[in-house]
Formats: structure tokens, C-alpha cells, sequence
């Protein structure tokens, strides 16, 4: 019975190591361009590489579901929703790829 406390304590002990050891999954995913200020910057120069300007654009930054993208929304300015007027630009946190979603 004795023997089977002490096996108990160093597997108890072998599991608490390895687990203090390991890094969350979210701080193993913020290598790259995590930062949401680097890719608000990468998606106003993705944007305004298509012809519009910025500052016509109310523009919001948010995280996918999956939480390896930004999601950047640049909605057009103005007293009523304008067809069209609504683009993003999605960035990847882990290599700063841009890609510019345009509006329907």
C-alpha cells in the first residue's frame, strides 16, 4: 500500500512539472505581428492600395473566432448604410499576410 502513495506522489509529481512547463495556447499563438496597432497599420496600406481613402471610412479591429486573424472593418461614413460601402481586410497574426475583402 505503501508503494502505491509513493508511485501515486511521483506521477502526481511528473504531471504538475510537465503541465507548469508548458505555455497557453494563446501565448504560443502571439508570435508574428500580434500586435492589433501592426495590423491596423498593414490593413489602412492594404486599403488604400485599392484607390480608396481612409479617412472616408470608420474603421474597427477585431479578432476571427479561431483567434489567428484580425479582422479590419472599414465602413463607410455616413447618415445611412451605403451598398457596398462596407470592406475588411483580414490579416494573419503569425505572418502579417494582408488580404482585402471588398463589400457587397
Amino acid at each position: 500500500m505503501k508503494l502505491m502513495r509513493v508511485g501515486s506522489l511521483a506521477l502526481l509529481a511528473t504531471v504538475l512539472w510537465f503541465t507548469s512547463c508548458a505555455k497557453p495556447p494563446h501565448e504560443q499563438r502571439s508570435q508574428g505581428i500580434a500586435a492589433e496597432s501592426k495590423a491596423f497599420e498593414l490593413a489602412k496600406a492594404e486599403f488604400a492600395k485599392t484607390g480608396r481613402k481612409v479617412s472616408d471610412y470608420d474603421v474597427t479591429v477585431e479578432t476571427d473566432s479561431s483567434g489567428h486573424n484580425w479582422i479590419v472593418w472599414f465602413d463607410r461614413k455616413g447618415a445611412y448604410a451605403t451598398p457596398g460601402g462596407n470592406h475588411s481586410v483580414i490579416v494573419e497574426k503569425a505572418t502579417g499576410k494582408v488580404a482585402f475583402m471588398p463589400g457587397r
